[in-house]
């Protein structure tokens, strides 16, 4: 089984990270059970402002999302969130072609930064694929 990159949206489909998500899950799961920890989640405005884009997609109000998305953007440049959620937005309201491109330039990201894997990079560039393959 392939290891799954920490900045990798979660294969469980939340739209988080994985590290925000199923890999804290999976830590506790393989912890001695004799080691009871306590967990207490931190999450960083970045986090609040990334998770709140997947919730606005959900919610179909899509103008917020892009929003808050070029909010990420503008105020976190050394992360990946803002391409990445854009490519979502514009994935929710069917503009295929821009969402390809900003998976594009998330995955430009992904090649460039620490922290990220070739699987990250590829998961960025077969959305990249079925984005273009989707002409709509």
């Amino acid at each position: 089984m392939a290891k799954i990159g920490r900045n990798t949206p979660c294969p469980c489909g939340s739209g988080k990270k994985y590290k925000k998500c199923c890999l804290l899950l999976q830590k506790s799961a393989t912890q001695p059970k004799s080691q009871p920890t306590k967990f207490i989640p931190v999450y960083t405005e970045l986090d609040q402002l990334s998770n709140s884009v997947m919730d606005l997609i959900k919610q179909n109000k899509l103008d917020e999302a892009e929003a808050v998305s070029r909010q990420l953007l503008n105020e976190y440049p050394d992360q990946i969130d803002g391409f990445e959620r854009l490519g979502q937005v514009y994935e929710a309201r069917g503009e295929n072609q821009t969402a390809a491109d900003y998976y594009q330039k998330a995955a430009d990201f992904a090649k460039t930064m620490p922290g990220f894997d070739q699987q990250s990079v590829e998961n960025y560039l077969s959305k990249v694929k079925k984005m273009r393959k989707e002409k709509k």
